[in-house]
């Protein structure tokens, strides 16, 4: 936030920052920071920063590479984390769902959020065996 800063009795107008030459060479650079309201949990773990009132070292949690397997309950990464590896989420499949296992015209819907908003389904076309007896003949047919 630029200020309007006081050198030697003379004002200069929207200063966005300092800078002092260093004994040593070089700049020191000095930034407004009263407006600032940064906290520790802002900021990654052992980073560091500065705010209204001085430096600030960063405790924020890190989440470390990870694969998330689709599951019937929610999972999740909680808040304030920064993710520090690579977090992956793996793809719903079909591949172990077999049409030729599941009963011949039954839809066998995968990964909905809602009837209609499923990742992928499989229609089955297991033929079934059919048995019925009419007086002393037993039939059995398979569609």
């Amino acid at each position: 936030m630029a200020q309007n800063v006081i050198i030697n009795e003379v004002t200069y107008q929207n200063v966005p920052e300092v800078d002092i030459p260093k004994s040593g060479g070089g700049t020191a650079k000095f930034y407004d920071t009263s407006g600032a309201n940064i906290a520790s949990g802002d900021i990654r773990n052992n980073k560091k920063g500065f705010g209204a009132n001085g430096e600030v070292t960063g405790n924020m949690t890190e989440k470390s590479a990870a694969s998330y397997n689709p599951s019937t309950t929610d999972q999740e990464i909680a808040a304030s984390q920064y993710l520090a590896g690579k977090q992956t989420i793996k793809a719903v499949t079909t591949e172990n769902l077999l049409a030729q296992y599941i009963a011949k015209n039954i839809v066998v819907k995968v990964g909905c959020a809602a009837d209609d908003d499923c990742i992928a389904s499989v229609t089955g076309t297991l033929s079934q065996a059919v048995v019925s007896q009419d007086g002393t003949t037993k039939v059995l047919s398979i569609s």
